[in-house]
């Protein structure tokens, strides 16, 4: 006997694989993973979780995973959204991702303007627009808003898990400060698209954000996240209290223009150094180079953000949840 058939068409639910880091921050996800499963299963998702146990897990299930759902979705820090987004690289046909910040300073997070609240952050998921956001390569890594060496960099993963807890981005700040009058300055010849300078740095920051360890150094000028174009700030070593003062106080007044510091926006770096560099990508540790290639990949990420972020960060119009 044949099944009858009332003319509608079955909806099409939505596949979402969640990806979350349990130790992140102050470990808040514990009590706050139920009202995010409910929260995407009232938006009628197919919600499958998995919870990272160790380095790299995260990107090793995009990997092998990502490709089914229609939605990757991660909690953690920036730590675990730059894993997610090595990831989706790897896929030659990217689902929609999101992310719903749990770690200690968020700089990707925020520049996107995705709610703290993770409950808020959750339905952003459902209701929010889908952002195509330039990635940055660091020789065969990617990164998601910063490579970077020295001061306000070595800190990310120096400073005690502890005082991360207590200080929140606070702690990365005022390390950074202390440290940066002892960073052992660096010989380079950096190659960017408009040209070369030579000297010794001992800060190199290329960015694609308009926050680096909670501090937001440019944000009352046009950085957007889907120029194609890094926004590159070196510092030179400093001689002496004064150079260091003029620095600082460049630093908290966003006006960067100190003789100390060297400036550009670029698609291309290429960084020779003497000696081997310390780097850190997105906050993780991203080991000691001596030469680095960076490339930035214009609109490869499809993220999910808010509607008032846009004006800021974007040069497009934002898109609707496929």
């Amino acid at each position: 006997m044949d099944k009858h058939y009332d003319g509608e068409q079955p909806r099409l639910r939505k596949t979402l694989l969640f990806i979350y880091n349990p130790m992140a921050g102050k470990e808040q996800i514990r009590n706050k993973l139920a009202d995010i499963i409910q929260v995407f299963c009232e938006a009628d998702f197919i919600v499958t979780l998995m919870a990272t146990n160790r380095q790299n897990d995260a990107k090793n299930a995009v990997i092998e995973y990502g490709s089914r759902y229609d939605y990757v979705v991660c909690s953690g820090g920036d730590g675990t959204m730059n894993e997610v987004a090595n990831g989706m690289m790897r896929l030659h046909e990217k689902p929609i991702c999101g992310y719903i910040p749990a770690g200690t300073v968020n700089d990707f997070a925020s520049s996107l303007r995705i709610p703290k609240i993770m409950r808020h952050a959750a339905e952003l998921v459902t209701q929010g627009k889908v952002f195509r956001c330039d990635l940055g390569s660091f020789n065969d890594k990617f990164f998601t808003y910063v490579a970077g060496f020295g001061a306000f960099t070595e800190v990310s993963y120096t400073t005690p898990q502890e005082w991360k807890n207590m200080l929140g981005k606070t702690a990365y700040f005022i390390e950074g400060l202390k440290h940066l009058a002892e960073i052992k300055p660096h010989h380079m010849r950096i190659t960017y698209d408009d040209g070369v300078v030579e000297g010794d740095f001992v800060l190199g920051l290329v960015s694609n954000s308009v926050s680096v360890a909670g501090y937001k150094a440019y944000q009352k000028e046009d950085i957007k996240m889907d120029d194609g174009l890094f926004e590159v700030l070196f510092i030179r070593d400093l001689k002496n209290a004064l150079e260091l003062q003029e620095v600082l106080n460049a630093l908290l007044t966003k006006h960067l223009d100190a003789t100390k510091m060297f400036r550009c926006s670029s698609r291309h770096l290429h960084i020779v150094s003497d000696d081997e560099v310390q780097w850190t990508l997105d906050g993780e540790d991203g080991g000691s180079w001596d030469e680095v290639d960076l490339f930035n990949h214009q609109q490869v990420l499809p993220i999910i953000c808010g509607d008032e972020a846009l004006e800021d960060i974007s040069s497009q119009m934002g898109e609707e949840p496929v």
